[in-house]
């Protein structure tokens, strides 16, 4: 009997996405679809495709992902973000993988990640090598409980796949400062509680990520896109810091006894 694969996709007023994204999912025998009430097309797009669409208020990050992984009736669960796209060769490798003898497979599969900034793919920097497990057993994989950047947690070991998922992000700057913006809040509101963040951390830490992306990392090869993403990447440190110190500092003032 084939092993039946489960595609699952959280996502919230994506209709400029989530076509092209469920469009390279058609290998799947289930896709499910987790929307938080999208306020444009995002629903009627996915159920026209063929996807199974339930809709959820938003729930943060992990919980919205972890709730669509729980409702997946295949044994092998494939973890897709709304912005990103299955390639093909993706497509073909994955099916290959389920086909082997099931004793001979891994818990999990990482896959590589073709990140896109501004239109284009981004071959240079820490960018280059972005490694995430997306493939594993029902059962065996969860979502780390974090309000941002929160990842699969694999209960065994993981494998490695060749070929690329296609992630579509930043496709522009203002798309960028979005980004920024609302991560730094919800990252800021996890580290306040375990670090402790100084007005040197707003300053100097950025500075040598700017310098890891655009010179170690060779972003100045890509140019202006090189520079923007460099600058980008710093700047958010700096706000996620300043933020941190912020709501420290706030604690502080409510938490002080009121003579």
């Amino acid at each position: 009997m084939a092993v039946r694969l489960s595609a699952v996709v959280v996502a919230q007023n994506e209709e400029k996405n989530i076509g092209r994204c469920l469009g390279s999912l058609r290998f799947a025998d289930e896709i499910i679809v987790v929307d938080a009430f999208s306020g444009d097309g995002t629903a009627e797009i996915a159920r026209r495709l063929g996807a199974r669409v339930v809709s959820r208020v938003w729930d943060g990050f992990a919980r919205q992902k972890q709730f669509a992984i729980d409702l997946a009736a295949g044994e092998w669960v494939l973890l897709v973000d709304a912005d990103e796209e299955v390639s093909g060769d993706l497509a073909c490798e994955i099916r290959s993988i389920l086909d082997r003898d099931p004793a001979a497979l891994s818990a999990g599969y990482r896959v590589r990640r073709d990140n896109y900034f501004m239109g284009e793919p981004m071959r240079y920097g820490p960018w280059r090598d972005d490694y995430n497990v997306r493939l594993f057993r029902s059962g065996l994989g969860s979502v780390a409980p974090r309000p941002v950047h929160e990842g699969i947690v694999l209960d065994g070991d993981a494998g490695t796949l060749r070929a690329p998922l296609f992630h579509y992000t930043h496709q522009t700057l203002s798309e960028s400062f979005r980004r920024l913006n609302r991560y730094t809040t919800l990252e800021a509101s996890e580290r306040v509680s375990r670090r402790k963040v100084g007005l040197f951390d707003v300053l100097v830490p950025p500075l040598g990520v700017f310098m890891r992306y655009y010179v170690i990392g060779g972003c100045w090869r890509a140019g202006t896109r090189g520079f923007l993403l460099s600058a980008v990447t710093a700047m958010y440190r700096s706000v996620l810091y300043a933020k941190t110190y912020l709501l420290r500092t706030e604690n502080r003032v409510h938490s002080a006894p009121h003579t």
